[in-house]
């Protein structure tokens, strides 16, 4: 069956609309997932006083198939004032529910000086 040049037209352009439409589908599923494929539902941003100065940092502890680490960073209180001690601040991405586990520690010391416990 010979199509005429109107109809072959209309096929040609059915075609690629599809092709974009799928294409859109897969790009967008690709962009709302990390590279790891973990579906992310919820951003927590959690803030603790914090002296590095001493050797003391906070240590997160979580279950990495269900939470990454966004950001990590550190504020001080007087930034013209070595050793002062500021805010650390974490964010964390992840599945709503999972634990997410700070111990303020110094290296080398087998037991930490505090210990908080966050669900996201």
């Amino acid at each position: 069956m010979k199509l005429i040049g109107g109809e072959n037209v209309k096929i040609k352009l059915a075609g690629i609309f599809t092709a974009f439409i799928c294409l859109a589908m897969v790009t967008g599923a690709f962009a709302a997932t990390p590279n790891n494929g973990m579906s992310l539902h919820t951003t927590k941003t959690i803030k603790l006083q914090s002296n590095p100065s001493t050797g003391y940092h906070w240590v997160a502890e979580f279950n990495t198939s269900k939470v990454i680490v966004v950001k990590q960073s550190f504020k001080a209180y007087n930034s013209n004032l070595v050793g002062s001690p500021g805010i650390e601040t974490f964010v964390f991405n992840g599945v709503k529910g999972s634990k997410i586990v700070l111990k303020y520690v110094r290296s080398g010391d087998a037991k930490p000086l505090k210990t908080v416990t966050y669900k996201l």
